[in-house]
């Protein structure tokens, strides 16, 4: 499931958010944790296991907040991904890993907190959910969605470039999964558009590259 990389590009942008994003004493160690989700997406099954502890840990403090558990359920996608394992329990972990991201978008329509913080908790089930393979895991439709509600937020334009151009890009990758490359060149467009020198927006132009050749 090297599919999660798309992930690392997401979160590295969350590394800009506003500082008033950051002041909170959850804020502080949610970036601690995702830090390490970070470098778990693209390494080792060790990596992985520290990701997932250090979510443990912060879900005992914080046992209900959805963007808790939307990290605690990617994380867990990730352990689904060591090839060193049967088939069958990277598919139970994986899914496990989905059900918990699941219960962390039915509780967006009761949470009340900051609004980036339900833009990172939809973003995180995005990317799992448009990067899984959807012959099997069957959640393409559900990341389009969630997708379309992203790049209609009311609040779009004021959010981070950065974070503007993470939408865009899980756009693109939407619509290259389901073989629209009108769709997918637009929002590749758009992502290196908007934040050109990120790490989004320089993933875009080399894509866009190897369109044009």
């Amino acid at each position: 499931m090297k599919c999660l990389y798309c992930i690392l590009l997401f979160l590295t942008t969350l590394t800009l958010l506003p500082a008033s994003f950051a002041d909170s004493a959850f804020n502080k160690e949610i970036e601690i944790v995702r830090e390490a989700y970070l470098t778990a997406t693209d390494g080792t099954e060790r990596d992985i296991r520290k990701a997932s502890q250090k979510i443990r840990k912060l879900e005992h403090k914080y046992p209900f907040h959805p963007l808790v558990l939307a990290y605690k359920g990617g994380a867990l996608s990730l352990r689904g991904k060591d090839i060193g394992k049967r088939p069958l329990d990277r598919m139970r972990e994986t899914e496990e890993g989905l059900n918990i991201i699941d219960r962390a978008l039915r509780k967006l329509s009761h949470y009340d907190g900051d609004y980036l913080e339900i833009v990172e908790t939809q973003l995180i089930a995005t990317y799992v959910f448009i990067n899984l393979p959807d012959s099997i895991f069957h959640r393409l439709r559900e990341g389009d969605h969630l997708v379309k509600k992203l790049l209609a937020h009311p609040q779009f334009s004021a959010m981070p470039q950065g974070l503007q151009a993470a939408i865009y890009f899980a756009a693109a990758i939407a619509a290259d999964k389901r073989n629209d490359q009108t769709q997918f060149q637009h929002y590749l467009e758009l992502t290196y558009k908007t934040d050109p020198n990120g790490k989004n927006g320089q993933q875009a132009q080399a894509l866009l590259q190897q369109l044009a050749d």
